[in-house]
């Protein structure tokens, strides 16, 4: 339910002129669209795990929820590597006296290519999420459900479907639910839902701090700050994003945007040529199946890619420790 603001104050401004049915009933809707207004911010929160997520920063720094939620991250990571120094029975002081004004380089972006574009560009990211799989296949089991297939029958389907090396796993998983009932499996679902959350929830935390340390160490107000570190660290940030990029546009992907660890890419023109010519400009293929063909197309090449990437990165920091990811 949705209400303009100019409507709303229409009905207010008839209602203090005078008061009949029709007034009453238009205050009626402006107070059930207020109801659901306030309501809908509260359900985002629950369905976005909000709470859980300051939740888990909060904890992580051993500041209030309050805080968490009001506060820059630059206090959290002041008041983490504070508790950090105190086990080790140093005492630390919030208050700065430096007032040095040099700077340090900042994260390389890549100007974006702006208008409209007919292929759909994807994302090179670091991401992770422990429980993802088996969640996603959970899902394809209950979306056959809704298609009128029985439990058994959905798990079969999913179980034949699977790669070799993720069957025995996800048999373990699901077969024991084919003699089951729907309601038990649902609640497996509803468990492996909430672990997700949970998962996921303290893994962006993390995620928050470990994005905001070096940050926290250029600001020259912060009794952490270390300004040879944090240009240390976007110094070497510019320089393996800028060594993908080269790398990604000697395969011939186009970059549409780049920032700090992130790369917006187009595939190869050639990728599509086949469902292209399945489309024939309208005259062959529907739209939805043509975009449908060209996600998948997308979705395989930007996997190669990915570890290709991963591959240069290893020859070229003689490690492990610094990969891409893509979603």
């Amino acid at each position: 339910m949705d209400m303009p603001f100019h409507r709303m104050f229409k009905y207010y401004g008839r209602a203090l002129r005078e008061t009949n049915a029709t007034t009453a009933e238009q205050m009626h809707e402006v107070a059930k669209y207020c109801m659901i207004d306030a309501l809908s911010c509260q359900r985002l929160m629950v369905k976005r795990n909000v709470i859980n997520e300051y939740r888990e920063v909060a904890n992580i720094a051993f500041i209030s929820l309050s805080d968490a939620h009001y506060f820059a991250i630059g206090m959290k990571v002041s008041n983490l590597l504070s508790v950090s120094v105190w086990w080790e029975r140093v005492l630390t002081s919030t208050i700065s006296e430096r007032t040095e004004t040099e700077s340090f380089p900042d994260a390389y972006i890549f100007p974006p290519i702006k208008g409209l574009e007919n292929k759909h560009p994807v994302e090179i990211k670091k991401h992770l999420a422990p429980v993802k799989e088996k969640k996603k296949v959970i899902e394809l089991v209950i979306g056959l459900m809704d298609k009128d297939l029985s439990l058994s029958e959905a798990i079969e389907h999913i179980l034949a479907k699977l790669k070799e090396k993720n069957h025995a796993s996800l048999n373990k998983n699901l077969y024991h639910f084919i003699n089951k009932e729907k309601h038990e499996f649902m609640a497996e679902y509803d468990s492996v839902c909430f672990e997700y959350s949970c998962l996921d929830a303290g893994q962006n935390a993390i995620k928050v701090y470990m994005n905001s340390f070096y940050g926290t160490a250029g600001n020259s107000k912060s009794l952490f700050f270390l300004r040879v570190l944090t240009g240390g660290i976007t110094s070497t940030g510019q320089r393996n994003i800028k060594l993908v990029a080269d790398f990604v546009k000697s395969k011939g992907f186009q970059i549409k945007y780049g920032d700090t660890d992130s790369l917006y890419l187009v595939c190869l023109e050639k990728c599509f040529q086949k469902c292209d010519e399945l489309y024939d400009y309208g005259n062959g293929i529907s739209k939805d199946e043509y975009w449908s063909q060209m996600v998948e197309i997308s979705m395989g090449e930007i996997e190669k890619l990915r570890d290709d990437v991963n591959d240069f990165l290893k020859a070229d920091n003689k490690s492990l420790y610094l990969k891409m990811a893509y979603e």
